[in-house]
């Protein structure tokens, strides 16, 4: 049958021969039938006598599925899918160099075990003859590197059913060994580089997809703390809003007595307060420890400590575990322990000089929350102890005392230099006008000039008329100076008497021509007009509080520094105008 093997036609035709009758019967088979697949490593061996690469012992498609596997038949081939495919037809002269030369060529036998599987087929066997044909080969022998390649792929030849390779290399006939080896190398050279890009591709699409993987863990974990922050910050809030009204009744509950004096508004609220009544701030921040009943029951209920406290400050508390601000004032400043009692001096956010980098428990001037300004002077925190807190507020109390005492001599002084500035200009007023009277009379009373003399007394008529109309010209813009002082001085006595208001505030930054500034507070619902009647008279407002007295235009017109619009409608909110909670606004004199 020819579709049994040559040995084992041979086994069934010599059962018991010699080994020489059994070559023999061998050689007449192959003659007739052909060289099958498994025999060529004997048929070589025969004609060379030396050590070449092991063939395949397999038909094609096997030989084609063994080089994409990453190891197959002893073969490292790393799964390159590489086949030296040699078709063989005569025992010819060519044939005989193949034997002799080609094959058992050290970097040929060691560049196919490295990376090829070498596979020979006899073209009068059917496979070989069927593959020959389908390639359309005519010469032999016939030497193809082949590549194995997926189902689709481009320029795939698909031979038999099922298995599909690409050519990258044929030459039929005689083979010169080292060019051989030379396509061998480059070939798998360059499919070794495309290989490791294609590995390195991989590697870092798949660190990619790790780094998005966790990157998508990242914001989700983000998402979820910034979700259960939100809610708790939104239980704070609510509590706060809950209990803070009813702080008193609550307290009074828990220790059977009434709280100190405590301020009932927010924390911003409170350090307006302050800053209006020139007092400091005393924040007292607690939870529902046993350390902050104690303090509430052996200090804070106490006469002396009321009394200090309605002398020298104004009083917030704060539960720093169930309420927002209270605890995020706690995180601000990276307190230890409660209670605790901070001693807080209010500021202006226009004034302080606020550095991203200042440290709050080292006394930096802080901004927190938003336009509010403040310093921390100092902190109590520890064992309830009367003597200690009575001695912290003191030192504090005493210290802001003194320094209001000496800042409030200043402005005294400044509003007595200023008070005999103006005695001093009044009187010299006086004197011009008087002296001013004088020379009108004696021009009034001077003897005629000779008749005589013509042109010379109309040029000296002349001359006395322009005089007399510089200095009426001068007497009237001093009066009006004088009348608008007055009136700018009357309404600033006024504004003085007036109580800041606490709640629903506007805090506002005037910019002069000159480059003075002024600030005031506002209630939001009050009209513009009221903002132009401190504009007008903020100059003698400034000498009064202990400053430097400053010149402001006779008329202007007040207007928003970005975007630049002109505030004409006095009428209107300082709220509708959108001016709350601050702003900045420039002082714009008015052409005469």
């Amino acid at each position: 049958s020819l579709s049994l093997s040559t040995r084992s036609v041979c086994q069934l035709l010599v059962v018991g021969a010699r080994p020489t009758m059994l070559r023999f019967a061998k050689s007449l088979v192959q003659s007739v039938t052909g060289i099958a697949s498994e025999d060529f490593d004997d048929w070589v061996s025969a004609r060379s006598g030396d050590e070449h690469a092991a063939f395949f012992s397999g038909g094609f498609a096997d030989a084609l599925a063994a080089a994409a596997k990453p190891d197959a038949a002893g073969v490292c081939t790393g799964g390159r899918g590489l086949v030296l495919a040699w078709l063989h037809q005569n025992d010819d002269a060519v044939t005989q160099l193949l034997c002799s030369k080609v094959w058992p060529h050290p970097p040929l036998v060691r560049e196919l075990r490295s990376r090829f599987i070498p596979w020979a087929g006899d073209v009068c066997r059917f496979e070989a003859g069927t593959l020959a044909k389908a390639l359309g080969l005519q010469e032999f022998p016939a030497l193809l590197v082949l590549q194995t390649l997926p189902r689709g792929a481009a320029d795939a030849i698909e031979w038999p059913r099922g298995c599909f390779f690409r050519v990258h290399w044929l030459r039929c006939g005689r083979v010169d060994e080292r060019e051989l080896v030379r396509e061998l190398s480059q070939l798998g050279g360059q499919l070794d580089a495309e290989r490791d890009q294609r590995a390195a591709w991989r590697q870092q699409l798949q660190q990619m997809q790790e780094m998005n993987s966790a990157f998508a863990r990242a914001m989700g974990d983000t998402q979820l703390r910034a979700q259960r922050q939100a809610a708790e910050m939104e239980a704070l809030r609510e509590a706060e809003a809950e209990e803070r009204p009813c702080f008193a009744v609550l307290y009074e509950s828990s220790y059977g007595h009434e709280p100190p004096n405590c301020f009932e508004g927010s924390f911003e609220e409170a350090l307006a307060c302050a800053r209006s009544e020139r007092r400091l701030l005393l924040v007292w921040l607690f939870d529902d420890g046993a350390e902050s009943d104690s303090l509430s029951q052996a200090v804070l209920s106490g006469e002396v400590f009321g009394a200090f406290v309605a002398e020298y400050f104004v009083m917030w508390p704060g539960n720093a575990e169930r309420w927002l601000f209270p605890k995020q004032l706690y995180q601000h400043l990276r307190l230890e322990s409660l209670p605790s009692l901070l001693v807080l001096q209010p500021m202006s956010v226009f004034e302080a000089e606020i550095l991203p980098w200042g440290d709050p428990r080292a006394g930096a001037p802080v901004e927190f929350p938003a336009n509010s300004a403040w310093a921390l002077l100092g902190c109590w925190s520890g064992a309830p102890d009367e003597e200690a807190v009575v001695a912290f507020l003191s030192e504090h109390g005493e210290r802001a005392a003194e320094l209001e005492r000496r800042r409030e001599e200043a402005r005294q002084r400044s509003r007595e230099q200023a008070a005999a500035m103006r005695a001093l200009r009044d009187e010299q007023d006086r004197e011009f006008q008087e002296s001013l009277a004088r020379d009108l009379q004696l021009s009034s009373s001077a003897p005629a000039p000779p008749s005589g003399s013509g042109q010379p007394t109309q040029e000296g008529t002349a001359v006395a008329r322009e005089r007399e109309a510089r200095e009426l010209a001068a007497s009237e813009a001093q009066r009006k100076s004088d009348e608008l002082a007055a009136r700018r001085r009357g309404v600033a006595e006024k504004l003085l008497a007036v109580e800041a208001p606490t709640v629903g505030l506007c805090k506002l930054v005037l910019r002069m021509p000159s480059g003075c500034r002024a600030e005031g507070t506002f209630g939001a619902e009050e009209p513009l007009s009221v903002v132009y009647d401190w504009a007008d008279c903020c100059g003698e407002l400034h000498g009064f509080q202990g400053g430097e007295p400053f010149e402001v235009p006779e008329r202007f017109t007040l207007a928003t520094t970005y975007p630049r619009s002109l505030l004409t409608d006095r009428e209107r909110s300082l709220r509708d105008l959108q001016l709350v909670p601050n702003a900045v606004l420039a002082v714009v004199a008015d052409d005469d």
